[in-house]
């Protein structure tokens, strides 16, 4: 799979005949495609502007001009500053438990325990992690399902119920689906929780209750690196939290 459709791999499944064929056109000829005005992209694929605009919102997009940006920025490397990947994993995760605070968690577990439903949102390569923590939580009896499918996703104020927590998995905390699923639900006043990668990522200032931890983003060759371990010790610890308050409810 291309850098392109990985970028937008939950995406193009809802994208027509027509908009697929100019996305992979893009992955085909990035170099040139990232440079080209909306009309000469337009005529080199047969296609209207109309069109390309179109699929740009359809991979959550605001517009052609937020695509051509993620085209420009899919190469630019962060190298991380130590180049030994044992000791660069060892920093990420200490730094992640030295940053926690036993308050943040008791906060997040609380709204687990209150939930009638726990309701998991996780897109690419966070998916796994949703499927985890579900699970978890569904070995204690606890309602569950986690959602990872965009159309899905779209249709969550329907789906949850008044006392119902939605909680989202994301390192970046920046994905175009979850914050747009996540600004809805914060008018509809659903109750929400995250769990990032990013301490200020713009998720947690939509959620009702967040953990994170502050991880070094490693890119290199249009690849992300960045350590996703920290999320499944963050779910864990939550985990271990929920079944201490929920034993303490019952004495």
């Amino acid at each position: 799979m291309g850098r392109v459709i990985e970028r937008f791999a939950n995406s193009v499944p809802a994208l027509s005949h027509s908009e697929k064929h100019v996305l992979y056109y893009i992955e085909d000829h990035l170099d040139s495609a990232k440079n080209l005005p909306l009309t000469e992209l337009a005529e080199r694929n047969n296609v209207s502007t109309t069109t390309i605009v179109r699929m740009c919102h359809k991979l959550g997009l605001e517009g052609f001009t937020e695509l051509k940006y993620i085209l420009k920025t899919l190469d630019e490397d962060h190298i991380p500053s130590d180049e030994n990947i044992i000791s660069r994993h060892h920093q990420d995760i200490n730094g992640m438990l030295g940053q926690l605070r036993i308050e943040d968690i008791n906060e997040l577990t609380s709204h687990i325990v209150r939930a009638e439903k726990v309701i998991i949102v996780a897109v690419g390569l966070s998916k796994m992690m949703g499927e985890y923590f579900s699970k978890l939580l569904m070995q204690v009896n606890k309602p569950t399902f986690y959602v990872y499918e965009s159309h899905i996703i779209d249709l969550l104020t329907n789906m949850v119920g008044r006392n119902d927590l939605v909680i989202f998995i994301s390192s970046s905390g920046e994905t175009q689906t979850i914050l747009k699923i996540a600004e809805k639900l914060k008018y509809h006043n659903t109750n929400t929780a995250a769990i990032t990668n990013t301490i200020d990522s713009q998720l947690n200032k939509l959620v009702s209750a967040s953990l994170s931890a502050n991880v070094e983003r490693v890119k290199f060759a249009g690849y992300d690196l960045t350590a996703r371990s920290t999320l499944l010790i963050l779910i864990d610890i939550i985990f271990e939290s929920y079944l201490m308050q929920k034993l303490r409810k019952k004495k």
